[in-house]
């Protein structure tokens, strides 16, 4: 999480004492969240990947303009970044992580392993860009599934928790 990177001095003060029991629970959440896509389906997992990378890249982006893109608000910015225009993505970034500053971060090492873990998702997506729909294994047995009766004559009503997945 982020307070690994707040410098020593300002680790217990507030606004940043908060980031490490966030950090320590978005970690797990996050874990958990891409094992879930990734059983869900290859499609799910695939689009989680590209939005993990895009919210890094928006990350370093904001980063390299001084700004710490921490806090909820934050990350739902982070989040839906593909929805602003980048000068006012950059606006609305500063307005919910003023208090943050970025003399109190590592910013060097902080974009260091950012970069790092964008590279790892990155490669993660290169090897699932290889998992066509034909070679997924488990869609090809879903469809052969749905070929055979009862199935094969009419509807069918599938659930699934993902609408990527549905997609």
């Amino acid at each position: 999480g982020l307070w690994n990177y707040v410098r020593r001095g300002k680790q217990n003060q507030p606004p940043y004492a908060d980031l490490q029991r966030a950090g320590a629970n978005l970690r797990g959440l996050m874990r958990v969240s891409m094992f879930k896509r990734l059983e869900s389906s290859v499609y799910a997992f695939r689009q989680t990947l590209k939005r993990q990378i895009n919210i890094h890249d928006t990350f370093l982006q904001a980063l390299g303009a001084g700004i710490i893109a921490a806090g909820e608000e934050a990350q739902n910015i982070l989040y839906e970044s593909d929805r602003y225009e980048e000068d006012l993505l950059a606006e609305a970034l500063r307005r919910v992580s003023g208090r943050y500053e970025a003399a109190d971060f590592d910013c060097r090492k902080l974009r260091q392993d950012m970069e790092n873990d964008r590279t790892i998702l990155a490669q993660m997506l290169e090897i699932v860009e290889e998992i066509t729909p034909e070679k997924d294994a488990k869609l090809q047995m879903l469809i052969e599934i749905l070929r055979h009766p009862p199935l094969d004559s009419g509807k069918c009503l599938i659930f699934t928790q993902y609408a990527d997945t549905a997609r």
